[in-house]
């Protein structure tokens, strides 16, 4: 039994019009809800799954990399940058480096005046860095030269032994310190420079190489690390210690002494915690408490299979997770012993398959992108490739419209899964099941239906399924206008098309024909082209009966704000004051003779530097309303931030971004957007470079002209075709037939403190009462509801289901904008509602959307409800979802109707016109609906 989540026995007793669901509460473990998995080799030994779990906690984005030990092509490394490991980088820089085929983050890092790990590195037999000064708190994994993995406490001791000298106890191998005031090693793989008195003008370097003592030195600038070699360092407390026993031209013996001993290991890296032994959930020896993103290593009990777990968190959907969780997961895996590595930001899996270009996160960094981190554990294949063993198909959708055309790729694999070439032309493509015909490698089907495209190749065989929809009736871009710069390109190959039922499939944009109006520029296989020039216009795309249009802005105009010949109203300043710099004319220009200089010093401080280029003292107001700011900014290649700060007329002040790395050398246009959301007028109060890295301080100038406001080019109203929407054939009047039955959702009425009030309430009362049934969106006053003589039900608070020939209602409460987060077991009631159905139609309401601004919070927790309802619609079943929301507006989605239903607004009484309801008319397994105005507005 799957130990991470209670058992959950659902059960449905026959439904009555007011039904009180089951109501199940578990606090010491969640409730699984959905589960996803998906599996793929990666290389020979390495396995990636993909799992997510939808609990009472929320979603779990589970990764997993599965490490065959005994694959002897498979092998394990830490990472870490290639020039020093007190340099933080990215894991899929790392990987794409060392051509490792996947790998996760490492080690916990400080970063106090250099970042290194907490723990030991050793990799490929070397000590990289020594073990934690925690040793008997943090743990190491390690493999030995066997190959057998361990998790273990490492007790060690490092001596520097210089002849004539007593024996000097080594603090540590590459980390840094806050004082120094200790004996720390450093060599090549620390940096490609010496710290020398970068923080101290009391260090202390002694220069070993070749196991003799060539300098010593006190008080110099960093110079090259010893190639074949190390330094010795320290200050303060230590001084006596390093000058009194080593001398110029004697030898030093370094004596490294660990249990395990390290000349064993091929392999090792530090933790945080044991979190798993022998099978059990382990006393934390470091518990950062709370919902985390969780990176972790397991090893199963067989010795024989390596586990490597990342968590996502602090997002909207993955709310991460705690240690204990954690450790319940890796159990669940198959782990037998386990530790977690550095998580939070950290956390990141990475594959580099051979057939990909470059590396890529599978997981989602809650930085929003890849922390650089201290370093990462790689995974290397070196399979030998062998011939063709198997293939895959792939598409780029596999829905389908009719007479349209879809390309198949195929990829195939060795028997280690390393690519081996396919020759597109030598495959052959069948389909089973529809009809249509291929050229080459590309569909077109002739008939929707389901069915399968089967591809051959040198007597290997692989399938796709696919659906072929009926004729595309609308068009879908995911916008309705756009600007761009001249001589630009945007790309509109994402292009969906919408059949009746509400069906989405990826068209291809050469089936498109594209028309543009305006000398706005072409557009050449689903990619645009603007003109040389600023323009307005207008593209029209059409495929068969459907059309799709789209207004276009072509370029700006420019209005000079400032060309910087003279240091008039211009001055300096910096962030912290301590920060010197300056700014002066330069003669290097873009326009007119000269251009400002703005110097900068942001070495010896750690905190965020900045230097500011002040543009007067009331700043500069900026026109009407600008689309954006330019201008030319000479580079120094210094990977610092450039920025402006605007202050808007409420006296908000907005940062914008020019560049957010310096990364070239010599001049360059560059340009900021301004926030949609400011108030205008807005005033430009300064331009200026900043620093937040600690480790990536300078001195230096960069070299600024030009600065512009960019005013975007006016768009046109034009006479367009026509464009195409899709109608519901099932939004219409219908007559009851014998058997059948109608009935109304409208919203509820709960305060009757004004007069208008009551003549609404009563009027949903006699609409209902012409029909069936009602349903209320939302809580209606008692003296309404006596008025009411046919059955109904309130959709507000709490779950419940009722039924009425052929017709299952469903009623779900999302008053907090979510089904999970007010009660996770009407997700379970849900699923088993709908499993035990037998009902042609489905109804099913909610006081609030699931989709858009004012819809699920979680926005993965709409997607599984839209996904399976639309399991159940492929059965043949009509599923409507009635929601109460801010506007009247129906969504057909999938063959899914989602129907929203206005609140009733009556700060305007001509507001009364606008409340409207929705009447159904069901005859056995059909069904219509129209909706309706409750008040007739007279002519």
């Amino acid at each position: 039994m799957n130990r991470l989540f209670k058992k959950v026995v659902s059960y449905i007793t026959s439904g009555i019009i007011i039904f009180s669901s089951l109501s199940l509460s578990f606090a010491d473990k969640p409730i699984l809800i959905h589960e996803r998995k998906t599996v793929e080799n990666i290389s020979s030994g390495i396995i990636h799954e993909h799992i997510q779990k939808f609990t009472s906690d929320g979603w779990w984005n589970i990764n997993v990399l599965r490490v065959n030990l005994k694959d002897k092509y498979t092998s394990l490394d830490v990472l870490f940058n290639e020039e020093g490991i007190s340099k933080r980088e990215t894991l899929s820089n790392m990987i794409k480096i060392s051509q490792a085929v996947a790998g996760i983050n490492g080690d916990f890092f400080s970063t106090a005046k250099n970042s290194f790990p907490l723990g030991v590195v050793i990799s490929n037999g070397k000590m990289i860095s020594s073990p934690s000064y925690q040793w008997d708190k943090l743990p190491i994994f390690a493999i030995d030269k066997n190959n057998h993995p361990f998790i273990s406490f490492w007790k060690w001791e490092i001596k520097a032994v210089p002849e004539d000298g007593q024996p000097v106890i080594l603090s540590a191998i590459n980390k840094s310190s806050d004082k120094y005031e200790e004996v720390i090693l450093y060599d090549k793989k620390w940096s490609l420079k010496t710290i020398g008195n970068t923080y101290f003008d009391d260090m202390i370097e002694i220069v070993v190489e070749k196991n003799t003592v060539k300098e010593i030195r006190i008080n110099e600038p960093p110079i090259d690390m010893p190639k074949n070699g190390y330094i010795l360092t320290g200050r303060g407390r230590v001084k006596d210690i390093l000058l009194n026993n080593f001398k110029v031209g004697k030898k030093v013996k370094l004596e490294i002494n660990t249990t395990p001993n390290y000349e064993n290991i091929k392999t090792a890296i530090g933790s945080g915690t044991y979190i798993v032994k022998d099978g059990n959930i382990a006393d934390f020896t470091l518990n950062i408490k709370g919902k985390h993103p969780r990176t972790a290593l397991g090893i199963n009990k067989n010795k024989d299979e390596l586990i490597l777990v990342t968590i996502d968190g602090r997002d909207v959907s993955y709310k991460g997770v705690d240690l204990n969780t954690l450790a319940e997961i890796m159990i669940d895996l198959g782990a037998y012993e386990a530790v977690n590595l550095d998580g939070g930001g950290s956390t990141t899996m990475v594959l580099n398959p051979q057939y990909e270009e470059n590396p890529i996160v599978v997981n989602r960094p809650s930085d929003g992108k890849e922390r650089k981190i201290s370093n990462g554990i790689g995974i290397f294949s070196n399979a030998p490739k062998r011939s063709l063993s198997y293939i895959k198909i792939y598409t780029d959708d596999t829905n389908i419209f009719v007479n349209t055309s879809r390309n198949f790729y195929i990829k195939g694999f060795d028997k280690y899964h390393n690519p081996v070439n396919v020759d597109i032309n030598r495959v052959t493509f069948d389909i089973s099941g529809i009809q249509g015909k291929f050229n080459k490698n590309t569909l077109i089907p002739k008939k929707s239906g389901k069915g399968k495209v089967i591809a051959k190749y040198r007597g290997k065989k692989a399938e796709i399924e696919i659906n072929v929809l009926d004729e595309v009736k609308e068009l879908q871009f995911g916008f309705d206008k756009f600007h761009i710069d001249v001589n630009s390109q945007k790309d509109l190959t994402e292009i969906y098309g919408k059949n009746d039922e509400g069906y989405t499939a990826k068209i291809n944009p050469k089936d498109i024909t594209w028309m543009t109006y305006g000398s706005i520029g072409r557009v050449i296989n689903g990619i645009f082209y603007s003109s040389k020039k600023p323009a307005s216009g207008a593209i029209t795309a059409k495929i068969m009966n459907a059309a799709k249009n789209i207004e276009v802005s072509v370029g700006y105009n420019e209005v000079l704000l400032e060309d910087f010949e003279d240091l008039n109203n211009l001055s300096f300043l910096s962030y912290p004051q301590e920060v010197k710099g300056s700014i002066e004319l330069d003669n290097k220009d873009v326009i007119s003779r000269f251009s400002l200089k703005l110097n900068y010093d942001f070495t010896n401080l750690e905190k965020t530097t900045a230097a500011y280029a002040i543009l007067g003292e009331n700043g500069i107001k900026l026109e009407n309303k600008p689309a954006k700011l330019g201008l030319w900014l000479y580079g120094n290649k210094s990977n610092h931030w450039f920025r402006g700060k605007i202050i808007d007329s409420r006296g908000k002040t907005y940062y914008v971004d020019f560049a957010k790395n310096i990364d070239w050398k010599g001049w360059k246009w560059i340009t900021a957007d301004i926030p949609n959301n400011v108030t205008y007028p807005i005033t430009l109060d300064r331009i200026y470079i900043v620093e937040t890295d600690p480790f990536n301080k300078d001195e230096g100038y960069i070299l600024i002209d030009g600065l512009k406001a960019l005013y975007s080019t006016p768009y046109k109203t034009m006479i367009l075709p026509a464009e195409t929407y899709i109608e519901d054939n099932l939004q219409k009047s219908e007559k009851i037939s014998e058997g059948g039955f109608s009935f109304i959702v409208a919203r509820g009425i709960d305060e009757l403190d004004i007069l208008i009030k009551h003549l609404i309430g009563s009027k949903i009362a006699k609409k209902i009462n012409e029909n069936q049934l009602g349903i209320l969106l939302g809580k209606m006053n008692n003296v309404i509801l006596d008025r009411i003589k046919v059955p109904f039900a309130e959709a507000s608070n709490g779950y419940s289901y009722f039924r009425n020939n052929n017709t299952l209602f469903i009623q779900l409460d999302d008053t907090e904008n979510s089904l999970r987060v007010i009660d996770a077991n009407q997700w379970l009631w849900l699923k088993e509602i709908l499993k035990k159905s037998n009902e042609n139609n489905i109804i099913i309401s909610l006081s609030k959307p699931v989709f858009g601004e004012s819809g699920f919070t979680d926005k993965l927790e709409a997607e599984l409800f839209h996904e399976i309802l639309t399991q159940y619609r492929s059965s043949g079943k009509n599923i409507f979802v009635i929601q109460g929301s801010n506007r009247t507006n129906v969504m057909l989605k999938d063959g899914i109707r989602y129907i929203e239903v206005e609140d009733i607004n009556l700060e305007n009484i001509n507001n009364v016109f606008n409340i409207k309801y929705v009447r159904f008319v069901v005859n056995g397994n059909k069904i219509a609906y129209e909706i309706l105005p409750l008040f007739q507005q007279k002519n």
